[in-house]
C-alpha cells in the first residue's frame, strides 16, 4: 500500500525561506567590499572598491630636475626612491590609459617619492597645487576670460575649481586637496587631487584620480571616498 506524501506546513517553508535569506546576508557581509593598496615601508595607505584593479608601476616622475640632465644610472636611483601602483576601476587594468580625459571609469595612480635634494630644495607646500597641472595658471586664466567676456566664460568655462583644501595630517603630514574641471579637446575631465609631504618635506605622498566629467558625475562619491581614506603614517624611511 502507498502511503501519501506528507505535504511541508506553510509555517516550515517560510522559516526555510528565512534562513536561507539571513544565511545569504551573513555571507555578502563577510565579503568586504573595498581592499587595500598598501606601502607599509614609508606607511601609506588608500583603500579602494574591491572591484577596482590596482597594479605597481616602473618609473619615476621627474619634478625640479631637468630629464635631459638624467644618467641613466641617475635613473635608476631615482627609480629606487620612489613607489607608483596605478588604479583603474575598468574591468581590465591599463597602464597607458591611466589619466585621460574621456575616462568613462576612474582612473590615476597612489604614490610615494623620497625626494632627491634637489627637489625638497626646489619643493614647497604651494607648489603641490601645481603638480598635475598649472592650478594656479588655469585659475588666472579664467578669471582672465570672465573679465572680457563674463557670459560666455562662465557657460563655458575652462577650468572649475571646485575644492581647494589645505591638509594638516598627523605627525605633521600636511599639503593640498583639490578637485578641478578641465576643459580638454576630449571634453570636460575632472581630476581629484591629494598631494602632501611629510613633516619634513622630504618625502611626497600622491593619490591622483580622474575620469570624464560624466563619469565623475556618478562615481565621484566613490572617489570622494578613496581620496578620504588615503592615511599616511611616516616611517623611518622618511627621516
Amino acid at each position: 500500500m502507498t502511503r501519501p506524501r506528507r505535504k511541508s506546513a506553510p509555517g516550515t517553508l517560510l522559516l526555510l525561506s528565512v534562513i536561507v535569506s539571513v544565511f545569504l546576508a551573513a555571507a555578502a557581509c563577510g565579503s568586504p567590499s573595498y581592499e587595500y593598496v598598501t606601502n607599509k615601508k614609508d606607511g601609506a595607505f588608500v583603500r579602494v572598491p574591491t572591484g577596482w584593479n590596482h597594479q605597481e608601476m616602473p618609473g619615476p616622475a621627474l619634478f625640479g630636475i631637468d630629464a635631459r640632465n638624467v644618467s641613466p644610472e641617475m635613473l635608476r636611483g631615482l627609480m629606487s626612491r620612489e613607489w607608483v601602483v596605478g588604479i583603474d576601476a575598468a574591468q581590465r587594468f591599463d597602464n597607458t590609459r591611466l589619466l585621460v580625459p574621456d575616462a568613462t571609469q576612474p582612473k590615476g595612480f597612489v604614490q610615494v617619492r623620497h625626494l632627491l635634494p634637489e627637489e625638497a630644495n626646489a619643493v614647497s607646500t604651494n607648489d603641490l597645487r601645481n603638480f598635475v597641472l598649472s592650478v594656479d595658471d588655469a585659475v588666472a586664466a579664467q578669471e582672465q576670460a570672465v573679465r572680457q567676456n563674463p557670459y560666455g566664460a562662465r557657460l563655458t568655462p575652462n577650468f572649475l575649481l571646485l575644492a581647494d583644501e589645505v591638509v594638516h595630517k598627523k605627525d605633521g603630514v600636511h599639503g593640498v586637496h583639490l578637485v578641478y574641471q578641465v576643459q580638454t579637446q576630449a571634453g570636460l575631465v575632472t581630476i581629484d587631487q591629494t598631494s602632501l609631504l611629510d613633516n619634513g618635506q622630504r618625502v611626497l605622498y600622491q593619490l591622483i584620480l580622474a575620469c570624464s566629467s560624466l563619469c565623475y558625475a556618478t562615481h565621484g562619491q566613490q572617489i570622494g571616498d578613496v581620496a578620504k581614506s588615503f592615511t599616511i603614517e611616516p616611517t623611518d624611511r622618511g627621516q
